[in-house]
């Protein structure tokens, strides 16, 4: 079996402490545990000796991985956490308590227990994973370490120590500082203070009557029954100018400068700084434009306003959504959600969660762009905070469109980058659709990773395309760029990025993805032709470690492709192959109809012609005529 490179999800900006993961080699030795609990010796012993040279070589290629030497350095206690800082909590490694699993006869992975420590401060438990390779007889590499709950442990245990070991002056900025004491006037008034918001060095707050539980409150559904509350907002001079009316307030500025945006019942509208209401919280939806005359287009119903440049409400205007949604700011363009986030810094009204909340303009979360609320690294406290994100990047690329022009879809890559027990960053698309004939828009998330492992790949390339087709009304078949791993018959070749097929189908005026297990999806819903022929994938052809493989671009499916795309679909139904090739090719793969049978002991099936649809069949015998050169059908039987 081939191993796929593995990206390890590890924290902080930089800080991905992944390698390629080497093939199995041919070398009929077994991986020895004696031998594996030297190497762990030898290299614990290196890090007590504070040896960073040693230390890096017990890495493959760690003298050119900066991401194993930021490791090292925080393992030996050189630096801290952001690899800039000094180490504030000592680590040690219990090796000789390691639970160690064997892949194979050259590969085992390491699970080592961790201890942080801290002077008299109580202790913290963790565990570091590494994946070792035997490289030659009796010598052994680090090729793979996933960090992902000791780095968050070691996030945790860094913040524990410097809120007991730091002064408050040393921790909070002076205007924080003085916001957490002016909170303390307003309670008498309020049930609770639970945001600050700093504009131009003076603070606005945040309050609540009743009783709040922030999570459940924001994201909570519409229909669902949540203890009463309301939130209102206070101004610098402590005197209330939104009344604790609201569902939610929004970031001051967040949509329009000097603005506030409320929600109240599903109805959103805006406040000025002076406790003026803008915009009455009367609308379904505000959209703000790039438009001479107008800030923003709003929808009441089906009905459409235009809010003025001079923030006067329109009459009633004639408006379809293909009319203005290419104005729609930030529909078109690429944006660092994580500047806009921080024009104004809004904080937590507590000493222990240290991130900026931001709760997103409304429009951009009904678009999917953004979650409705987010934690940011906050710049005004010196702590680190577990789970906030570091930024987030959202890049436009690009709007396909129908021949006929009815529908058009744009397409987005997300990059979200966060700290503290996540991936370094994930990588999502998002598509907006646009049904010019029927008056609606949709928006849906898109994978862009279907390979083992956690987090998301970067996908680049010739073969990261986009494209939208209407298979009719209310079914779009979407064609999106993303990291695959499609093992082939031939060992030596697999698919590593190409085209995924989604489909979405309109259900109660919502986008739904249908389920799919295949990897060359269209084979489950849509006849084939000769266009489904013709798309750009990534090879990786050869044998050995990932980096000595041969990259091919290819523009066209190969009859071996074929193969596995005919025999997929029987895998679909937990076929028995006859040909161990193809049971090792689906027992490594990912589909979970085919792998349920065997994860639960059950038998796969000898046959399963009776399961198979119409457009299963037709597609079978569609590849059957291709890879036969005949054009009358072929039975449908899988490969033998």
């Amino acid at each position: 079996m081939k191993t796929r490179p593995f990206l390890s999800p590890i924290i902080g900006t930089a800080l991905v402490f992944a390698v390629l993961l080497l093939a199995q080699c041919k070398s009929s030795l077994p991986a020895q545990k004696t031998e594996i609990n030297a190497f762990l010796a030898a290299f614990n012993k290196s890090t007590k000796a504070n040896n960073t040279d040693s230390l890096v070589d017990y890495f493959d290629n760690g003298r050119q991985n900066p991401a194993f030497n930021r490791l090292v350095n925080l393992l030996i206690g050189r630096t801290g956490f952001n690899g800039d800082t000094k180490a504030i909590a000592a680590i040690n490694l219990d090796v000789d308590g390691s639970d160690i699993k064997f892949i194979n006869e050259e590969i085992a992975v390491a699970h080592i227990p961790a201890k942080f420590s801290h002077d008299s401060l109580s202790d913290k438990q963790s565990v570091l994973t590494l994946t070792l390779h035997k490289v030659l007889p009796h010598k052994y590499k680090i090729t793979v370490v996933d960090a992902k709950r000791f780095l968050a442990d070691y996030v945790a245990y860094e913040s524990f120590v410097r809120q007991k070991t730091m002064s408050e002056k040393d921790i909070f900025s002076p205007i924080t500082l003085a916001a957490f004491k002016a909170a303390n006037l307003l309670k008498t008034k309020y049930d609770s203070v639970v945001w600050f918001a700093h504009v131009d060095q003076k603070t606005f707050y945040y309050v609540v009557k009743g009783k709040w539980a922030m999570h459940e409150d924001i994201n909570r559904y519409k229909d669902s029954v949540v203890e009463p509350y309301k939130m209102g907002l206070v101004n610098p001079e402590l005197k209330e100018i939104i009344p604790p009316e609201y569902d939610l307030i929004h970031n001051i500025s967040g949509t329009f400068p000097g603005l506030v945006e409320v929600e109240k019942d599903n109805k959103k509208g805006f406040y000025d700084l002076d406790g003026k209401i803008v915009v009455p919280v009367s609308y379904d939806q505000v959209l703000p434009i790039n438009d001479d005359g107008n800030l923003a287009v709003l929808r009441s119903g089906g009905d459409y306003f235009y809010l003025k440049q001079d923030l006067s409400i329109s009459e009633k205007v004639d408006l379809k959504i293909g009319d203005f949604i290419s104005k729609v700011k930030n529909l078109t363009s690429s944006f660092d959600l994580y500047k806009k986030a921080m024009e104004v810094v809004t904080e937590y009204n507590s000493k222990t969660e240290h991130g900026a909340i931001y709760i997103a303009p409304s429009y951009l979360v009904e678009m999917n762009l953004v979650s409705k609320e987010s934690d940011f690294k906050n710049p005004l406290r010196k702590i680190d905070y577990e789970e906030v994100h570091t930024n987030y990047q959202v890049s436009f690329t690009g709007t396909v469109k129908q021949p006929d022009n009815w529908l058009e879809a744009s397409f987005y890559s997300i990059r979200d980058y966060f700290l503290g027990g996540r991936g370094e960053f994930y990588d999502k698309k998002n598509i907006v659709i646009v049904d010019k004939k029927n008056n609606r828009i949709f928006t849906k998330d898109i994978m862009v990773d279907y390979t083992p492992g956690e987090g998301g790949s970067i996908f680049k390339g010739l073969c990261d395309i986009n494209n939208i087709k209407a298979i009719n009304d209310s079914l779009y078949e979407v064609k999106a760029g993303a990291a695959l791993y499609i093992e082939l018959y031939d060992s030596t070749k697999s698919i590593e990025g190409g085209p995924y097929y989604h489909y979405l189908a309109v259900k109660n005026n919502k986008l739904v993805e249908l389920p799919n297990n295949r990897n060359f999806g269209f084979t489950k819903y849509v006849k084939m032709d000769d266009s489904y022929l013709n798309a750009c994938y990534n090879l990786q052809i050869g044998s050995g470690s990932f980096k000595d493989m041969q990259k091919k671009t290819i523009n066209q499916i190969t009859p071996e492709m074929l193969r596995y795309m005919k025999n997929e679909i029987f895998a679909d139904y937990a076929y028995q192959f006859k040909d161990k090739r193809w049971v090792a090719v689906f027992e490594d793969g990912d589909n979970p109809a085919y792998n349920g049978h065997r994860n639960d002991n059950k038998p796969n099936n000898p046959n399963v012609d009776d399961s198979l649809t119409v457009i299963d069949k037709y597609n079978v015998n569609w590849i059957n005529q291709k890879l036969n050169g005949k054009k009358t059908p072929q039975n449908t039987i899988a490969a033998k």
